[in-house]
C-alpha cells in the first residue's frame, strides 16, 4: 500500500490538462473565427508587403 500511495505523489499531474513541467503556463487555444482571421491578416500583410517591395524595386530601375 506503501508503494501505491508514493507512486500517486509521484505523477500528480497525470489528469491531462497540458504537458511540460508543473509550473508551465497551460497553452491557451484562439477560437476558430479569430484563428482563421489572424491567418488572413498575416497572408494579406504578406501580399501588401510583396507589393511594395515590387513597387519600389520597379521604381529604382526606372
Amino acid at each position: 500500500m506503501a508503494g501505491l500511495a508514493s507512486r500517486a505523489r509521484v505523477r500528480p499531474a497525470a489528469r491531462g490538462r497540458w504537458s511540460g513541467s508543473a509550473g508551465d503556463a497551460p497553452s491557451t487555444r484562439l477560437p476558430a473565427g479569430l484563428a482563421v482571421a489572424a491567418h488572413l491578416a498575416g497572408i494579406t500583410a504578406a501580399i501588401a508587403a510583396i507589393a511594395v517591395l515590387t513597387t519600389v524595386f520597379a521604381l529604382m530601375l526606372r
